[in-house]
């Protein structure tokens, strides 16, 4: 009998070693070697960050020209605390489905209120202002180069 629970007390001791051990190697993080040999699919998972989002402020469509593929273009505008920005959208048809949170786009351009009128951070001589009708108004060096009907 004490043989017998000589026995057991081991055996414990040694499964208890082994959940410690499995625990610490499961807990613990990951040595640039360990990374290397993980799973691609897992790590391109892992690293796919969402896309930014924001709120909608309006929608114009722009009629007088089409995107290389055909498509039709409108532009939404998004604000996002304080910022806001201008990206273009396109579609088919009268198929166009607008978000209120619509996702911030890397071709997106920040824009900033300048008095009636907004224009581009990155290229100052781009602005934009929405008439008494609703319709954005797109300026290039001063120029009126766009007149887009209101959508939303």
């Amino acid at each position: 009998m004490k043989h017998f629970l000589k026995n057991k007390a081991l055996l414990f001791v040694a499964a208890s070693a082994v959940l410690v051990a499995a625990c610490n190697s499961a807990t613990r993080p990951k040595s640039a070697a360990d990374s290397a040999k993980t799973d691609t699919t897992a790590k391109q998972a892992i690293t796919a960050a969402p896309a930014d989002s924001g709120k909608l402020v309006g929608a114009w469509h722009d009629e007088a020209i089409k995107s290389d593929d055909g498509k039709q273009i409108a532009y939404e505008v998004i604000s996002k605390g304080k910022k806001f920005y201008i990206q273009a959208i396109t579609f088919t048809g009268t198929n166009l489905t607008l978000n209120d949170t619509p996702p911030i786009t890397p071709s997106a351009t920040e824009i900033k209120r300048e008095g009636d009128h907004f224009v581009s951070v990155e290229r100052p001589g781009e602005s934009y202002k929405v008439d008494q009708k609703g319709n954005l108004l797109l300026y290039d060096n001063g120029q009126l180069v766009a007149v887009c009907k209101k959508i939303l």
